[in-house]
């Protein structure tokens, strides 16, 4: 993976796994200390797009994914486009955001594809 894909998957992937512990954290404190979510300290919708539209933008061709026969059957089989609704939404949820995610869990959605430590 390019050093680019991979800074951009880390910063989701800390979004995502830190986004829970950071809502009940700062989101459901005392009335007193309200502080805004981490979905609005992003920014809201549009910059989480942003980030999620060049994640997925620098994941699709990669080549090291790619030679995998099942991810490459999946983004085949996957609008990019869709993708990036279901992760924008699923980030836009995950940060405390009005967005409801709908699909999979990420466990049920990659098990079929035989991802590898390299991938």
């Amino acid at each position: 993976m390019t050093t680019r894909v991979l800074k951009l998957w880390a910063a989701l992937a800390v979004v995502a796994l830190m986004a829970p512990s950071f809502h009940t954290a700062f989101v459901q404190g005392s009335a007193e200390k309200k502080q805004a979510s981490l979905y609005d300290r992003l920014g809201g919708l549009a910059p989480i797009s942003v980030v999620v539209s060049d994640f997925i933008d620098a994941l699709v061709p990669d080549a090291v994914l790619n030679a995998n026969p099942a991810i490459d059957a999946a983004r085949k089989r996957v609008p990019a486009p869709y993708l990036k609704y279901h992760v924008t939404a699923l980030v836009c949820q995950a940060t405390g955001g009005p967005c409801q995610y709908q699909g999979r869990t990420m466990k049920e959605a990659h098990a079929h594809l035989n991802i590898t430590e390299r991938e």
